[in-house]
């Protein structure tokens, strides 16, 4: 669980334990005000005599309050279950708190207490007070109960963000083997044929571009500059491969620079432009990356013209990883609120465009 998630959860025990106890503090002290009040509006004698018990009867009922509150916090199953729970706790609290009254008042006041020291009083007053425990178990049952309802709610929506983190990692994460194969077998070789210069520059492309990627949150939305720079990284990397086949263009309008975009998302589309149509063809390429606006939508658009290579055909569902991997990502952060194209185009090449909701870097 996230720390802000943990802390937050925390607060919220801290502040459910507040209201618990300041719900039992308020009930005890109105239960003492209205006997109280009671005593001297309708009593007689000496009543400033009943108010030490009286005190020690309400410190009581105030413990077994708070024991209630603990037991229904310990206490799990169904609502059903710890209603019946909380019932049978308000009759144990009921027949402790009766006993306690009558031991409190004959230990200060045997006389006046004595005479009305009977069974029948005693079990008229744990009827008694049964209704007013029960207020209180079914109260402190609300609050206890609620907190765990939000808890279980917050734990629920934490592990469903999980989850749809791991997913988008573990797509933003499946990087094209065949681009590491090929961009090492490139450097061999030109080590190999005692290119060095080109081969350093390789070396320092690829380190730039996996410190970069691999820094990236894969969860958070870049600027469209910074995806542009990254996939500049890895198509200089490209561009030592083929020196005279791969030409880059890059149509970026300043108003989109700080548009918002999820990370590398463009990667797996300018990967596929490179191995199926520059690495097989023996023609110049070009291979343009685009961005535009269209009210409150981007659009994106990685597309390769000028291949004499196998040319490709439709894209069929189900097929083409990397495509399946940017549709599935653009799925999981924008649901329906996506559009994704690829396919071939009418006058050759390929492009590949999808259109998010333009979000811009404050």
């Amino acid at each position: 669980m996230a720390i802000g998630t943990v802390q937050q959860a925390g607060q919220e025990e801290r502040v459910a334990r507040g209201i618990a106890a300041a719900t039992v503090l308020l009930f005890w002290l109105a239960q003492f005000s209205l006997l109280t009040t009671q005593r001297f509006v309708f009593g007689a004698g000496d009543d400033w005599s009943y108010l030490p018990p009286r005190l020690l009867v309400t410190g009581v009922g105030i413990a077994l309050s708070f024991a209630i509150l603990a037991f229904h916090a310990r206490t799990g199953g169904s609502l059903t279950r710890r209603l019946l729970l909380a019932v049978a706790a308000a009759l144990v609290g009921a027949v402790l708190h009766s006993l306690a009254n009558f031991a409190i008042f004959h230990l200060f006041l045997p006389e006046q207490n004595g005479a009305a020291a009977t069974l029948s009083a005693y079990l008229l007053a744990v009827f008694q007070w049964f209704w007013t425990y029960s207020a209180m178990s079914g109260l402190l049952l609300a609050i206890v109960y609620s907190a765990e309802v939000r808890a279980f709610e917050r734990r629920a929506a934490q592990a469903q963000r999980d989850a749809h983190a791991a997913h988008l990692r573990a797509l933003r994460y499946q990087l094209n083997p065949h681009f590491m194969f090929n961009t090492l077998n490139s450097i061999a070789s030109l080590i190999a044929a005692r290119r060095v210069e080109p081969a350093e520059r390789m070396v320092e492309n690829l380190s730039d571009f996996l410190r970069a990627g691999l820094a990236t949150d894969p969860n958070e939305d870049i600027p469209l500059a910074r995806e542009i720079e990254l996939q500049s990284l890895y198509l200089a990397i490209e561009a030592v491969r083929f020196p005279n086949r791969l030409v880059v263009a890059i149509d970026m309008p300043d108003a989109v620079r700080g548009a918002l975009v999820p990370s590398l998302i463009t990667q797996p589309l300018v990967e596929n432009a490179v191995r199926h149509a520059v690495a097989s063809s023996t023609a110049p390429v070009t291979l343009t990356i685009a961005a535009a606006t269209a009210g409150d939508r981007l659009r994106l658009t990685v597309s390769d013209r000028g291949s004499n290579g196998r040319a490709r055909g439709p894209v069929v569902p189900g097929t083409g990883v990397g495509l399946r991997n940017v549709a599935e990502r653009l799925a999981a952060r924008y649901g329906e609120d996506c559009g994704f194209t690829a396919g071939p185009h009418a006058a050759g090449g390929f492009a590949v465009s999808f259109a998010i909701p333009l979000e811009r870097l404050a």
